[in-house]
């Protein structure tokens, strides 16, 4: 009778053993598969990774770039340029304020007075094409060359990264550059004002150019400017450049 207690706590403390073994054992469990869940999420992570990275994402597809046309580094660089009109498109047109002209596989161009384009037989107040012969389109750039206009080869040479303006003339540099204004008076011979050299020192004189309403007043201002004269044409040095192509 004495050993049954002892029999009964013997059992107690076995189960309180067992019982304590497992929940040790279901925490070791725990702690332990935190850690492992975490490194299997990683490397899961890392996998995708790799895989869109040799394979691409689905569903997108990296957009294909033009080659440049001018890079003949580039396959493909020999396309032709860009095939969109630019400016000058027209002798005259009043959005783009210059007068044209189309000779020797290039195009003539000058910003002009009204009182020059008068002399051209130009109307300021609307656009004009140009001539569909190209006779007449020949005598008109003598004309126009004699008023100082520059010349742009074409197609023209667009600079690194630029392939289209929407005037020529803003982005190039012309072929043949000329820096002359030119008068014509009534009486005979030419006033000829060299501005290579910039027009410091010459403004706000210089505004009397837009403000002459008569050639014989452009000619005055040209000659308050330090403008000079000559009475042959042929003979001028100035008008050299400007008397041939």
């Amino acid at each position: 009778m004495g050993s049954f207690p002892d029999e009964k706590s013997t059992k107690a403390e076995m189960h309180a053993r067992l019982t304590t073994d497992a929940k040790s054992s279901k925490s070791s469990r725990t702690r332990t598969s935190k850690p492992l869940l975490a490194i299997l999420t990683l490397l899961s992570l890392a996998g995708a990774a790799f895989y869109f990275y040799r394979n691409g994402v689905p569903f997108y597809q990296t957009p294909t770039l033009s080659p440049s046309w001018k890079d003949e580094s580039i396959p493909g660089s020999e396309l032709p340029a860009p095939v969109e009109p630019f400016e000058p498109l027209k002798r005259y047109s009043l959005d783009y304020g210059k007068v044209a002209c189309w000779q020797d596989g290039g195009v003539w161009i000058k910003e002009l007075t009204p009182v020059e384009m008068s002399s051209l037989g130009i109307d300021r107040f609307r656009d004009t094409a140009r001539a569909l012969e190209q006779a007449d389109e020949d005598a008109f750039c003598t004309r126009l060359r004699m008023h100082g206009a520059s010349f742009w080869q074409l197609p023209p040479q667009w600079p690194e990264h630029v392939n289209w303006c929407e005037a020529m003339d803003d982005c190039v540099q012309p072929t043949k550059k000329v820096s002359l204004e030119v008068g014509f008076p009534t009486s005979g011979g030419v006033w000829v004002l060299d501005t290579s050299q910039g027009w410091e020192g010459l403004y706000p004189q210089s505004l009397g150019l837009r403000n002459a309403l008569t050639m014989d007043e452009r000619c005055e201002v040209i000659k308050d400017l330090g403008g000079r004269f000559c009475e042959d044409i042929q003979a001028c040095p100035e008008m050299a450049a400007l008397l041939r192509p």
